[in-house]
């Protein structure tokens, strides 16, 4: 995983599938608040760009000025539709941990929070 200050040069890059497909432009960058560790990409996509998606960022990779993330076009679409606050409440991350079926923090104060803002 890229260190925060590579993340900064990741922002308003298009993103792409698993598969290549594009999904649209990353937006911001949530981390988990306890560990200051970066957990999710928050993409923005749709015809008009007003679709935001939440993805995690394990596995996504730099590829020249695309990001590949880990995961299929279908399975980001699908994820639960939060709105892309400065922080998420502890019951959103929990509904993006359990669609992406991923182990969720046990710590109840933990929340994701933008690592990189505008």
């Amino acid at each position: 995983m890229p260190s925060p200050p590579d993340l900064h040069t990741w922002r308003e890059l298009s993103v792409i599938d698993v598969d290549g497909e594009p999904l649209g432009h990353l937006a911001d960058i949530y981390r988990d608040e306890s560990t200051g560790e970066p957990a999710f990409l928050l993409i923005r996509g749709g015809r008009f760009g007003n679709k935001l998606h939440f993805v995690p960022i394990d596995g996504a990779t730099l590829e020249g000025d695309t990001v590949r993330v880990a995961f299929p076009g279908d399975e980001v679409n699908s994820a639960p539709n939060i709105s892309a606050d400065e922080s998420l409440s502890h019951g959103e991350e929990q509904r993006l941990y359990r669609h992406y079926e991923m182990d969720h923090p046990s710590d109840e104060t933990t929340v994701l929070v933008v690592l990189v803002a505008d």
